[in-house]
């Protein structure tokens, strides 16, 4: 595997974002030029990849909400909806909110 430069970023995604990096670009993990920090969601639009299709972000193996900052060096991947119900807690996440950001917090029994 090529070492990646500190001025890259390393892109995947998770589920059919995967599918659809890997017939647009051809390749995964995708490695990108990253000069300047950049968010998920400038990211997502410059990857032509629909916002509504992404749930949260991988930052370096940690859930992060879509917003977050990418910075150059950086490992991260897309997460879309539908992630089965025990995977969304082993990741770090169980829901989302109406705002569209994902809610880290474990939900507690009542």
């Amino acid at each position: 595997m090529a070492e990646q430069s500190k001025k890259t970023i390393e892109v995947r995604g998770f589920l059919h974002l995967d599918a659809f990096l890997r017939k647009k670009y051809g390749t995964i993990p995708l490695i990108l030029d990253l000069d300047t920090p950049t968010t998920g969601i400038a990211l997502a639009e410059k990857l032509k990849i629909p916002l509504d299709e992404i749930e949260v972000i991988f930052i370096n193996g940690f859930v992060h909400p879509l917003d977050s900052i990418i910075r150059p060096g950086d490992r991260m991947a897309f997460l879309p909806p539908g992630c089965p119900g025990p995977y969304r807690i082993a990741l770090g996440f169980y829901s989302k909110n109406q705002d569209n950001e994902a809610n880290f917090k474990i939900k507690k029994k009542e």
